[in-house]
Formats: C-alpha cells, sequence, structure tokens
C-alpha cells in the first residue's frame, strides 16, 4: 500500500470500528522505500512519509478489513500483580486477528499497533502484529507473545 491516502482511511475505518484509543500502521514495503507511519489517536492524526512530516492526504478509501467486533472496555481486565488477562472468550484472538489483518493492508514487512481500553483506564492494551511474527500483546511494561492458534 505506497498510497497514503489509503493508508490513513484505513487506519481512520479500523479505529472507528474497533474503539481502538489509538491506531499505528508502519508501512514498510521493503527496500525500494523508507517506511511511512500513519499515527491515529484521541490527539490528531500524524503522517510521516521520507523521514518526515506531511499534510495527511484526503480522500482515500479505506483497504477491506475484516469483520471486527468492538470490545468495550468494561469486558477487558488486567491483574498485572498476578500476570492476567480477563476477557470473554475469543476477544483478545479477535483482536489480535483484526490488528494483523490491518498489518497486512499495509503489504511487505509492515506493522500495526492498535491501544484498545480497558476496565482500569491507566492499563490499555495494546496489540502489535507483522506478517509471519508473533502477535506481541503489551500492558504498562510487560510484553507477552500470542501463541499460535489462540
Amino acid at each position: 500500500m505506497a498510497d497514503l491516502g489509503r493508508a490513513v482511511a484505513t487506519v481512520r475505518a479500523f479505529m472507528e470500528r474497533s474503539g481502538a484509543a489509538r491506531v499505528v500502521l508502519l508501512l514498510d514495503e521493503g527496500e525500494s522505500a523508507p517506511p511511512s507511519l500513519v499515527d491515529l489517536s484521541g490527539e490528531g492524526l500524524e503522517v510521516i512519509a521520507n523521514g518526515a512530516p506531511v499534510r495527511a492526504p484526503e480522500g482515500g478509501a479505506p483497504a477491506a478489513l475484516p469483520d471486527i467486533r468492538r470490545a468495550p472496555p468494561s469486558a477487558v481486565g488486567i491483574d498485572l500483580e498476578h500476570g492476567q488477562l480477563e476477557a470473554p472468550l475469543g476477544t483478545v484472538a479477535h483482536l489480535a486477528d483484526v490488528v494483523l489483518a490491518l498489518a497486512r493492508t499495509g503489504g511487505g514487512r509492515s506493522v500495526a499497533t492498535a491501544e484498545f481500553p480497558t476496565r482500569d483506564p491507566d492499563l490499555p492494551l495494546t496489540i502489535a502484529a507483522r506478517e509471519g511474527e508473533p502477535v506481541v500483546l503489551s500492558v504498562a511494561d510487560r510484553q507477552f507473545l500470542l501463541p499460535d492458534g489462540i
């Protein structure tokens, strides 16, 4: 996806449908071009191309995304003391799958991250994914690899 307009529209669509508080798509199509970055949060949109901020392109159509089921913050609980994540069956796997689908829209070695609110506003759940690599869950300063097939 070399089209930044399409990447911006896709990140916006993902954020709206998923309820994520922040979505980042690093477009890494290989050595033919430097990576570009689309970062969307409640604070605004930042787009970086060729190593410098650029005006966000408008008007692109989003890439196709799978069905995204929004998980309300109240459905996801985290107990850092015991290293436990509590969510309805399949919720975390679904969120991991859709973040990976977002990464795939970027092509090549693109990476997507999405930060999802939880019951504790100070402990969002961040999911990072890249095609061909394990999905990473991150809470506070802890990271966990998501096993295949969860």
